[in-house]
């Protein structure tokens, strides 16, 4: 009798992110990866005969098919294998062990066998997140053109500094032709260090004055990353 097993294997780094000013945090990811087979269909061929004990018509066949995952999660298939038995000595072949006739049998069986979608879920997933990234990033974009051009007081932009860290700054005043905002003192490498930096104490006393000119310039550049507006 065969069993299909599938193989796993374990990857774990180390993050080690860079924040200024705050204390360096060390975190280990597991991920877990590997291949596995499923049994997709079987049946028993009529005309084959088993090498063993010559037996007509008791051979079954099965096909398994592998696919490779992430968190046991199928992300493509690998594909597909075979097996046979005999359902009366109980002997087990692979399709290269039968004669021909056998063999051509059994290719016509493997032909009908289709691969199953699920076993492209994880590919599905990684489109469905590409696809709700770059529809977000659209409506981020969309956001900031329509609010980089009528600025308000409380606006906290996210911006990219001259080193290409994050940074914010708030809007504490809005005239025609300019604005005063707050600078934070702080920038992070990466935006999901934001949170941590964005707190009242981290934003400077002193007030910079930005014409709107120096805004659309910002904007032009791509500088301006987000912007929050309290309704």
């Amino acid at each position: 009798m065969f069993v299909a097993k599938g193989i796993y294997q374990i990857f774990v780094f180390e993050i080690n992110p860079l924040i200024f000013s705050l204390s360096p945090k060390k975190f280990n990811i597991m991920i877990v990866y590997g291949s596995r087979s499923t049994h997709l269909k079987s049946e028993q061929l009529r005309n084959a005969v088993c090498p063993n004990c010559e037996t007509r018509g008791q051979m079954t066949a099965s096909v398994y098919g592998r696919h490779a995952h992430i968190f046991w999660i199928p992300f493509f298939p690998m594909g597909k294998t075979g097996i046979l038995e005999c359902q009366h000595c109980h002997k087990g072949y692979k399709p290269k062990e039968l004669d021909d006739r056998a063999k051509t049998e059994y290719k016509n069986f493997r032909s009908t066998v289709k691969t199953p979608l699920w076993k492209y879920a994880g590919l599905g997933i990684v489109a469905l997140l590409i696809g709700a990234g770059i529809y977000s990033n659209k409506m981020t974009e969309d956001k900031v053109n329509k609010l980089v051009a009528n600025p308000a007081m409380f606006d906290k932009y996210t911006f990219k500094t001259e080193t290409n860290y994050y940074s914010t700054f708030k809007v504490v005043e809005v005239f025609k032709d300019s604005i005063y905002v707050n600078y934070n003192d702080y920038e992070t490498d990466k935006k999901s260090g934001l949170r941590d930096i964005d707190l009242d104490k981290n934003y400077a006393k002193d007030i910079y004055v930005l014409t709107n000119g120096d805004l659309e310039d910002l904007h032009s550049a791509g500088k301006i990353e987000d912007i929050e507006r309290n309704k």
